[in-house]
Order: C-alpha cells, then structure tokens, then sequence
C-alpha cells in the first residue's frame, strides 16, 4: 500500500511538472519579456604609445597642370604652418621627417590623340618619381630624392626647412599634363619598376602622411588606355575624365557631349564599377566598364604600405575641388559651354571659387574659374577608403591655406603623440578621481625580413602586465591622468593634449618606466578596461559612469 502511494505521489508531481512547463511555454510565446536594459558596461582595448614613435614620411602629390600656380604659392606660403603643428607640446620639437614630391604627370598614354607637354620626352609623363628640381638652388644636396630631418637637424640640405620645400614645390611648375592622374602617381611612386628605389623612403615603423594638391578630379587610366582617343573637337580636352568617371542621378556622363548637364552635386558621385580590360574593350567611346582605375583599388595599395597598422599610421589629406568651409549655396554639377584657348567647347564648370575671383554674370567667367576647381568625386571617394579621423578633406578654393595646413599637422601630431583614452572609463570607487578596472601591458615592435628581403615590423603583446602604480609609484607601471582646463598645471597639461569631447571626458595612461629600461622605439601600450556604454536618454547611467 505504502509503495502503491508513492507511485501516486510521483505520478501527480510528474503530471505538476508537465503542467507548469506547459504554461510556461504558452506564456512565453503569448506574452514575450520586455527586452532586457542594454549594458552599461562594456570592456574596451585602446593602446597607447609608450616609446613614441616621432618618424613621418610625408609625400605631398602636387598637380603641375597649367590652372595650379596660384594654388602652389598658397601651398609654398602656408606651408610653415604644418611644420610648427607638428612640433612637441612639450619641448617644441619636430618628429624625424622625410619629405618627397611627386607631381601628377603621367601623360596620356601610346598613340593618344590628346597629346600632353610631357609627351614630346615621355608618354608617360613623370612617372611618379620624386620631383627635386633645381635641388641645388633650393639649397638641398644635389643627389637628394626627398628632404631629411633628424634629431632636429637637417640630413641632406641646409637652410630652413619650410624655405627649402617651398622652393622644391615651386620648381614642380605647370607644364604638366592637363589630363592629370594624381592617385596613379602615388601609386606609381611605390609601384613602379623603375621607381624601387624609392621605397627606401618608407621607414617600416614611420607614419606615413600623402598631401594631395589639385585643382581638377583624378584621371588615372591604365598606360594603354584608349580613352583618350578620339579627340572630340566641341569638347574640353579633360572633360572626358568627368564624363567617363563620374555618376550622377544613377547615370553616366557618356561622351560626346551634345547638351548641358545641370544637376545637384550631392546626386553625383565616382564610377566605382569593374575597370575596364584595355586589351578586351574599346574604351574610346561610352563604356559599359570604368575606364578609369578604380579609387578602392589605388587606395588599396596605399594601405599596404602600411599592412595591418594602416588605421593608426596612414594619414591622407585633400586639398582639391570641393564647396568652401561655411559655403551652403546650393551646388550644382555643372557640364555647359566655355572657352578654352579662344575655342568655345563644352567643359566642366568649377565647383568652387577663391572668394576674391568669384564669377561675375551667370555666364562662365574665364578669370574666376583660373582661380576656381572642378569637383574632385574621384579624390573624395579615394579620402573615404581611409579611416575617417585620419582622412582630411579641404577646399583649395580657400583664400587661405593656413587652416588646412595647420589642421593637417595637428592630426599627424595627435597620431604620433596619442596618450588619450579614447573612451570613459567605469570608477570602481567611492574615493576621489576615478579608480579604473584596466589590464595593461606592453607591445613590443619586432622587425622581420622575408625571403625577398622586404622588412616589416609586428607588434608583439607581453605576456604579463604592467602593475598599477601605488603611492611610491615604482617603475614600472601606469596610471591615470585626468584633465581639467582649470586645475593645476599638470591637468591643465593634460586637458591639452587630451580634449574633453561630449562622451570622452579628459583622460591618460602614462605608464612609469624604469631610465633606460630598453623598450625599443614604437612600444605600445595595450589597456583592456571596463568602459561607459552611452545609453539613450532616460535609462540611467551605471554607477561609476555618472560623471
């Protein structure tokens, strides 16, 4: 009887325990849980240099087509103004600098019917070598292919450095090749057979900063395009680069043109679609390819300059056609008729103008549009390849290129000088300053060489950390610097070099070393650290993220 109770028993519980599943099914599916609140806090990886690395090579692609003297002397005049963006915070000087020069020449290819000035030596213009004219009278050594800066002196000219590279850019002058192709001769500069040498330039654990200077839109074709064959008498000489590299509304601009075209420049945008085969497609006509090479692939290739580390040592700056800073006129791309050596053809108006030659009348005004730039689509798709804080885009229609300049400098300074947190960190602590929950340690650059002698450089992470400092602050180890505008001068110093922004409060790691302690140039430090989510409005904030 007893045994005959507990099978009852266990038979209703199991019958209980069917049920309560059942119900808990039916009420999932009928009434689904609110979603649960996001989390507040998130672990987070920054690095920081240790040993800072204070190597740039900068190659300034400068367009020597006949439109770019007044642009060249704003470049030459403001050019200081890089320089002293890039000097220390601290003790004023400037990182070990490597400065080269390409121009944007590499003519029109064999056998085209648009013949270039370089062609009656070369069909393919400058081929992106390095452009030291008149080196000697600049003031650098005869035998340079590019400026050095070491250990605050010059390597391998004399003078100033600002005056040296300002007679060095004005001496690329304006015969070049109005068909330019400004993103092949960096390309070129690296790429090319004849131009090996000049990878000796890119120090493997230098940044690396490419400037481009022009006034008209990227038209890098393939050495043996056609596109440049027919020469279509009603039409600008460079217009095809516009009507065979760009879109606009979802259509391209085929050649010959035979009407105006009138449209938003926000509608219009680079071919990106499969560049063409020379060898398969006729290119001298409308295509159903690209005739141009691809942005995506150009940039490509500058990255791999870089390899792994083209995010945090890749710098790319635009100094080209696009609207001026505070311009909100409604613009328009613009394709109509203008006068090019006393013939009047259909060209491709400017997008912008310097403000002391803006046009006069609704017509196209010769004067202004010298001193003005077509939209460069192809130049700002190529910026837009690269990550967004360190692509840098200016109007070379501004009066003054102090601000671009300037702005170029500090973002390469920044890039060599980050000790900023790049997120808010959680307090673990009810005591004063902010307690915060990291793991660091040290990266270390390790040079290899491959079997065909290429060298490269691998960051390589510590197994064990680096201790958070005590009171007595014994190397080596870290601690967290915080910024206040309005502190003691270390803060205050600290506030400079790390801006406050709206969801990045004023904060540093500066790790404790030891004097002499080895670390070789370009140490990381690599922090793991509990971070602030920024939540939306109305879901408060986690303890320790409320300030």
């Amino acid at each position: 009887m007893k045994v005959f109770s507990r099978l009852c028993v266990a038979w209703f519980r199991w019958l209980a325990l069917v049920a309560v599943l059942v119900f808990t099914a039916w009420a999932c599916v009928s009434h689904p849980l609110a979603q649960p609140t996001p989390d507040p806090v998130i672990q987070s990886m920054g690095q920081v240099p240790v040993v800072l690395m204070r190597q740039l090579d900068l190659l300034f692609m400068v367009d020597n087509s006949p439109s770019m003297k007044p642009k060249q002397d704003k470049m030459r005049d403001q050019f200081p103004q890089l320089i002293e963006a890039l000097r220390d915070p601290t003790d004023q000087s400037l990182p070990d600098l490597r400065i080269a020069i390409v121009d944007s020449d590499l003519g029109s290819g064999a056998g085209a019917s648009i013949r270039c000035p370089a062609d009656a030596t070369g069909i393919y213009g400058d081929m992106g070598k390095f452009q030291m004219r008149g080196a000697a009278t600049c003031g650098a050594n005869s035998d340079a292919q590019w400026l050095e800066f070491t250990k605050g002196s010059p390597v391998n000219f004399k003078g100033e450095l600002k005056e040296v590279f300002g007679c060095l850019a004005s001496n690329v002058g304006v015969a070049g090749c109005g068909l330019e192709h400004q993103l092949a001769a960096i390309e070129w500069a690296f790429y090319v057979k004849d131009n090996q040498s000049q990878l000796a330039f890119l120090r493997p654990d230098a940044y690396l900063g490419v400037v481009i200077l022009t006034d008209e839109d990227d038209c890098s074709a393939t050495p043996q395009t056609g596109m440049f064959n027919p020469r279509f008498a009603a039409e600008s000489g460079s217009l095809r680069c516009s009507t065979r590299g760009h879109v606009c509304d979802g259509v391209t601009l085929a050649p010959p043109t035979e009407a105006p075209v009138s449209v938003p420049y926000e509608s219009c945008h680079a071919r990106v679609d499969s560049t063409c085969d020379d060898a398969k497609v006729d290119t001298s006509g409308a295509t159903t390819c690209n005739p141009l090479v691809d942005v995506r692939q150009l940039a490509t290739e500058v990255k791999a300059l870089k390899g792994a580390d083209a995010d945090e040592k890749i710098l790319v700056a635009g100094i080209f056609g696009t609207p001026r800073k505070g311009d909100n006129s409604a613009k328009k791309y613009v394709i109509d008729k203008l006068t090019e050596n006393g013939n009047t053809v259909w060209g491709y108006w400017p997008i912008c103008y310097d403000p002391a030659y803006m046009p006069s009348g609704s017509g196209y005004d010769a004067t202004a549009g010298e001193h003005g730039a077509t939209g460069g689509l192809r130049i700002s798709a190529f910026l837009n390849e690269f990550k967004t804080e360190n692509a840098l885009s200016y109007s070379i229609c501004e009066s003054d290129f102090g601000p671009a300049m300037a702005g170029i400098g500090k973002r390469l300074q920044v890039m060599m000088r980050n000790l900023c947190v790049p997120f808010k960190l959680v307090d673990t602590s009810d005591d004063p300053g902010i307690q915060p929950d990291c793991r660091i340690a040290f990266k270390r650059p390790q040079q290899t060489t491959d079997a065909n002698g290429k060298v490269s450089v691998a960051l390589v992470e510590d197994v064990d950390p680096v201790p958070a400092c005590d009171a007595a602050r014994k190397p080596d180890c870290w601690e967290l610097k915080l910024g206040n505008p309005n502190g003691s001068a270390e803060e205050q110093e600290t506030a400079r070099r790390c801006p406050a922004t709206t969801a990045t409060p004023s904060q540093l790691i500066n790790v404790v070393r030891k004097p002499d302690d080895g670390l070789p140039d370009g140490t990381l430090a690599v922090m793991y650290c509990l971070s602030c989510v920024d939540l939306p409005d109305g879901i408060p904030k986690k303890k320790g993220c409320d300030y």
